[in-house]
């Protein structure tokens, strides 16, 4: 094998475990010879010259196309293999990427990676001209980084209140952000598009939106009004500030977990439910002031206490809360929603609630102690770090005592298959036959 210090840029999948804060290192598989296998949209056959699953840590690589890479990386995985490398059909930069879930990528448990067209012939190119020397094997190592804080990680989610998959992750998440306290901060941020012919000197309302076409939403199945789901985003926005940003009184960060998951219960399980006074209803439950709140919402639209006494002012003036969400979110180029950032970077892979726990405890330089006992981690292992530490000496000890039972039972033996032999008897025979060779003329 050779080494070759070479960096090739990658993007991810928005699916399967990606090991954030770690590396994996393997040797690359590839079929130079079955088509089928190249593209990896079947369960993977035995190669003409060897087994896709035989190997140290084997990365299966295959072409982009013919199937979703849902499907590929599902093949890859029960086929033995470690990761996923997916070489792009088109000329364009991986990182800018991403490998979309087809819908069906929940249950995964490995990532993947995608390449350059580029990258990936010269990887085909080398592997097949050194197909059956195996010091020239490519062995790859991928490295999931992640930008590291030393006591606090932040998390932020981009998205809008009629997204379910928000509201399931949080309702399952509630009890790791519990675990992690104050060492996570959560943060939301609402997506709202401009109408495609927005006219800035328009005054008019428009279907689906506020502020005459500039935050629009589409509307989904369950809030059948653009606008109604953008008003949502401002009481949404204005409930997180008065609990997590309050300068004034120090308010329970938790209001605002109840306020989600409740509006997710009562307005959004079922969509029948959900009409203008439902939010009203979440807040009194909740036990949130709705008069501050509300208020929140009125003084973030820009204009005129005249302007505000018109019928439906909210779909004509311009708002403060959502061009500030804007601004956030063009800074953080956030181009798919819904999106969580850790640390300001785009988190890719599952949403299960433990693979983001794992990547939140990988952004932390001093880990506590939850990190060690939850999650994948604590899954996987079952034991905390001084729990394997006694583990280990007891394993010690163990092997010790055996190599002393083991050596004192050979000693034995030894003696006592020594002690059953007439020495005597054969040296004086030995000695008897010496001399009568010495006496024979």
């Amino acid at each position: 094998m050779i080494n070759i210090d070479e960096t090739i840029k990658t993007g991810l999948s928005n699916f399967g475990k990606i090991p954030y804060g770690h590396s994996m290192e393997g040797y690359l598989l590839f079929d130079t010879k079955n088509e089928k296998n190249q593209y990896g949209c079947e369960k993977f056959n035995k190669y003409a010259e060897e087994n896709p699953v035989v190997g140290d840590s084997p990365f299966i690589m295959v072409r982009n196309g013919l199937c979703s890479a849902t499907e590929k990386v599902r093949n890859i995985e029960e086929a033995g293999g470690h990761a996923a490398i997916i070489i792009d059909n088109k000329n364009e930069p991986p990182e800018k990427m991403f490998l979309a879930d087809d819908g069906r990528g929940g249950d995964i448990s490995i990532p993947a990676v995608l390449i350059s067209l580029y990258d990936g012939q010269k990887l085909i190119d080398y592997y097949s001209n050194h197909l059956h020397d195996k010091s020239h094997r490519i062995r790859l190592e991928i490295y999931f980084s992640l930008e590291k804080s030393d006591n606090t990680v932040t998390y932020d989610l981009w998205f809008t209140p009629d997204q379910i998959k928000v509201y399931t992750f949080l309702k399952d998440f509630e009890r790791y952000q519990k675990l992690l306290d104050d060492r996570a901060t959560l943060g939301v941020h609402y997506v709202t598009y401009p109408y495609f012919s927005y006219d800035q000197n328009s005054k008019k309302p428009v279907d689906d939106c506020l502020g005459s076409g500039l935050y629009c939403i589409r509307p989904g199945n369950v809030i059948t009004d653009g606008a109604l789901i953008a008003l949502e985003s401002i009481k949404q926005k204005c409930v997180y500030l008065y609990t997590y940003e309050n300068k004034v009184n120090a308010i329970s960060k938790q209001y605002f977990w109840d306020y989600i998951l409740n509006f997710y219960d009562k307005c959004l399980s079922d969509k029948s439910n959900y009409n203008k006074l439902c939010s009203e209803d979440v807040l009194s439950t909740v036990q949130l002031p709705s008069k501050e709140i509300n208020q929140c919402v009125e003084d973030s639209f820009i204009g005129s206490s005249y302007d505000k006494q018109k019928d439906n002012y909210q779909r004509v003036l311009k708002n403060k809360i959502l061009d500030e969400e804007y601004e956030i979110r063009k800074s953080h180029y956030i181009s798919r929603v819904p999106s969580l950032t850790i640390n300001g970077r785009l988190y890719d892979g599952s949403w299960r609630p433990e693979y983001v726990f794992d990547a939140l405890c990988a952004s932390l330089k001093k880990k506590p102690k939850v990190c060690f006992t939850e999650g994948l981690q604590g899954e996987v292992t079952g034991f905390s770090g001084p729990v394997v530490f006694i583990i280990i000496l007891v394993v010690i000890a163990i092997n010790v005592i055996l190599f002393i039972v083991c050596k004192n039972f050979i000693r034995k033996k030894i003696y006592d298959r020594i002690s059953s032999t007439d020495i005597d008897s054969k040296i004086d025979t030995v000695v008897n036959s010496d001399l009568a060779l010495r006496d024979k003329p």
